[in-house]
């Protein structure tokens, strides 16, 4: 299968890298208009680099491409994938806004045209776990939650498209809460209220906190807290705690434990603590992760057999709405804002 990366950065990097570790894959080209950045692809053996990545889908004609550029670019790079029938692996967030996706969630419908969007901690093994243990019904009803992401990151004024609202679209609910965002979908369901309130400390545009609170379809409430100017978090990191009728659940990314007052859903009564090595399989390549190595490998496997998956550009239209409705909320004082 041959596969085309377009914007490398970071995660541009990232995922060239586990690509090109999969023995079933062949990187063919690399895009970037940095030819400071491009450099690292011309390094590569067997790559051709490009700084036009039409030319490049006209020439290699890939079997599928990830988009990894700034998210401004995501959009019509997204619907040039569309026109030419191309699968694609599309970093998050979805877009500036959910209503510029509308065309591309029609469009992406009318050709079953499978695509994913870099959600990647549904892969990681504590949060996998326990969104089997909510869904046998171990817990019962689940009634409130709260959660956290947090990292220590920005401490001054940043630079670069991240911190423009223009190119990013905001600040910390963007570009880092909403992997907790699909999370919390991923495990509860539609969400149908939020009030949000948000903080501009060290960014001069865009949000460095936000704390929001959750009304869901099934009448789960709960809150998030999110900033990325954490003191003492190195790494990012997540945790979730729910209280339910028949227990609670507390996961992050290293540990899932969960208190039963009764035995249900195949787990016995009391406590049950599973750490993150206990739950660990070997993947083929790990770079940054085995969470990453697994999000890749599920869409080189969608592709292959023309099958979609949850994490697609669909769901994550419906993470980029929620995120929409935070931030419209926070303009108004934390008024609650329905989906």
């Amino acid at each position: 299968m041959n596969v085309a990366v377009v914007g490398v950065g970071k995660m541009g990097m990232l995922h060239a890298g586990i690509m090109n570790g999969f023995d079933d894959v062949n990187l063919c080209g690399m895009c970037d208009a940095s030819k400071f950045l491009l450099g690292f692809a011309k390094n590569l053996t067997q790559v051709n680099a490009y700084t036009d990545y039409r030319k490049m889908l006209d020439k290699e004609k890939p079997d599928a491409l990830l988009i990894t550029t700034p998210v401004f670019l995501h959009i019509p790079m997204a619907l040039e994938c569309v026109e030419r029938g191309l699968p694609f692996f599309l970093e998050k967030p979805l877009s500036l806004k959910g209503e510029e996706s509308e065309e591309l969630v029609q469009r992406i419908d009318e050709r079953n045209l499978v695509t994913m969007v870099g959600y990647m901690m549904r892969y990681s093994e504590t949060f996998a776990r326990a969104k089997q243990v909510i869904d046998s019904g171990a817990l019962g009803e689940i009634i409130t939650f709260s959660s956290t992401i947090y990292v220590a990151q920005l401490f001054k004024t940043g630079k670069g498209w991240r911190y423009s609202k223009e190119k990013s679209g905001g600040g910390v609910v963007m570009g880092q809460a909403t992997h907790l965002i699909d999370l919390l979908g991923w495990y509860f369901g539609r969400v149908n209220y939020v009030s949000g309130h948000t903080r501009a400390y060290y960014s001069e545009e865009v949000e460095d906190f936000a704390h929001v609170h959750f009304e869901f379809e099934n009448g789960t409430t709960g809150w998030m807290d999110s900033t990325w100017s954490k003191r003492h978090h190195r790494l990012l990191e997540i945790s979730i705690e729910i209280n339910a009728k028949n227990g609670n659940l507390t996961v992050n990314d290293d540990e899932l434990k969960f208190f039963l007052d009764s035995p249900a859903g195949g787990y016995d009564d009391g406590w049950t603590i599973i750490n993150k090595p206990d739950l660990f399989e070997g993947v083929e390549f790990d770079i940054g992760g085995p969470h990453f190595s697994r999000q890749d490998r599920a869409f080189v496997d969608a592709v292959k057999s023309n099958r979609q998956v949850e994490s697609n550009v669909k769901n994550a239209q419906a993470v980029q709405k929620i995120v929409d409705a935070i931030y419209h909320s926070a303009e108004h004082h934390g008024e609650p804002i329905k989906i």
